[in-house]
């Protein structure tokens, strides 16, 4: 129900146009599924503006780097949500093993995304990326 979520995002935010809940929340679930990242990324990058040491927003902003192919930005982005608070997220380390493997940092990766798995990753690939030391294709 996508149309219906991004409606309710949208109603939300012609009320509250800088309410950074709205905003990172928004962002992220498009960013999750590919969709409008140039807007994404517009109202993450608001979030920053506002609290910029906040992880969850950095990881939002990391991840819509990450889905526009801006694998350096979103390295940077990504390990800064490490360092201030979600160093226990397994989505956090999850999101940083995928971004190590797209720069070629291949054990690293290995190493992120088991620590993921350790803390209760629950995404459906992530033993297969342990076991074959690659990004699924699903």
């Amino acid at each position: 129900r996508h149309e219906s979520s991004d409606s309710a995002y949208d109603a939300s935010l012609s009320y509250d146009p800088e309410n950074s809940y709205v905003l990172n929340n928004y962002s992220y679930f498009l960013s999750l599924r590919g969709e409008r990242l140039e807007i994404a990324e517009q109202m993450s990058a608001k979030t920053l503006e506002k609290e910029p040491k906040n992880a969850s927003y950095l990881d939002t902003y990391g991840w819509i780097q990450y889905r526009l192919g801006n694998y350096e930005e979103a390295k940077a982005h990504l390990k800064l949500a490490l360092e201030y608070g979600a160093k226990n997220s397994p989505e956090v380390l999850e999101h940083y093993g995928d971004t190590l493997f797209n720069l070629g940092e291949i054990e690293e990766a290995v190493l992120y995304w088991i620590q993921a798995k350790e803390k209760g990753a629950e995404s459906k690939s992530i033993d297969q990326k342990i076991e074959s030391k690659r990004l699924s294709d699903n």
